[in-house]
């Protein structure tokens, strides 16, 4: 049976998991689905109520994005992995679960507070690659999905408020990491703290190399586009898109 990874197509926590998977050239299947249905399909698999969920061709079940990226460095040659040996290997799982841990949610909560009221004029990525049966509960359930997540992740406009000034904060912290000179933020090798950050920043730069259809931010409401066009010109945010241009792969098939 061929490995299989569930996801919410546009979530940053499941790119973060594809992006170590294709890097890695492993065989699997995504299998995308709509928030909150999601949480059906992620116990289905072995899960709990997050994705992503990536089933081995084994049967193993790993349901955090950080156990997929160490699964996946097994199947690197040692001088590609995302950990290294030693203390740079401890210094990126550290940085890598400081922005797993706040700058992930953070980034999360601000674009469902900005796309939430429009979230039907999205639908074309908000829905790409699901089921056709979830797409139709999308066009029907808006209102129901718009409460429930609402609640479910805390979403309002001083969370949001909050969440965009700590989002600042990490970008600055990365900048400030970059104005040595080095190429990525741990010196000159590409290791999980790079692929977080730039997988987890996706929310705010709508990048183009992501592995799922996003939205360009003329398609978003004016107050997300300017603050995605302003984070684009940021060190870290042209650090973020310098990654998906030199280190991002697709190799997925979509079930």
């Amino acid at each position: 049976m061929p490995a299989r990874l569930v996801t919410i197509p546009i979530s940053h926590y499941c790119e973060k998991a594809r992006w170590a998977l294709d890097r890695a050239g492993v065989d699997y299947v995504e299998q995308p689905h709509l928030q909150l249905i999601h949480i059906f399909a992620a116990r289905r698999a072995g899960g709990g109520r997050t994705v992503p969920v990536f089933v081995t061709g084994e049967g193993v079940v790993l349901a955090e994005s950080s156990a997929i990226l160490r699964w996946s460095d097994t199947h690197v040659e040692p001088q590609r992995r995302l950990y290294p040996e030693g203390d740079l290997g401890a210094q990126a799982a550290a940085l890598e679960a400081s922005l797993d841990q706040g700058f992930g949610p953070d980034g999360r909560l601000w674009m469902y507070h900005q796309t939430l009221p429009v979230v039907h004029d999205l639908g074309r990525w908000a829905t790409a690659g699901i089921p056709r049966w979830e797409r139709g509960f999308f066009r029907m359930g808006g209102p129901a999905i718009e409460m429930s997540l609402r609640r479910y992740l805390g979403v309002d406009a001083p969370a949001s408020e909050a969440a965009l000034k700590r989002v600042d904060d990490v970008f600055d912290d990365i900048a400030e990491r970059l104005s040595d000179g080095r190429r990525f933020l741990l010196g000159d090798r590409f290791t999980a703290a790079d692929l977080t950050f730039a997988a987890l920043a996706a929310p705010m730069l709508l990048p183009a190399g992501y592995g799922s259809p996003l939205p360009p931010p003329e398609a978003m409401p004016e107050s997300a586009a300017r603050e995605v066009r302003r984070l684009r010109m940021h060190p870290a945010g042209v650090f973020a898109d310098r990654l998906y241009a030199e280190e991002r792969v697709r190799l997925a098939t979509v079930a």
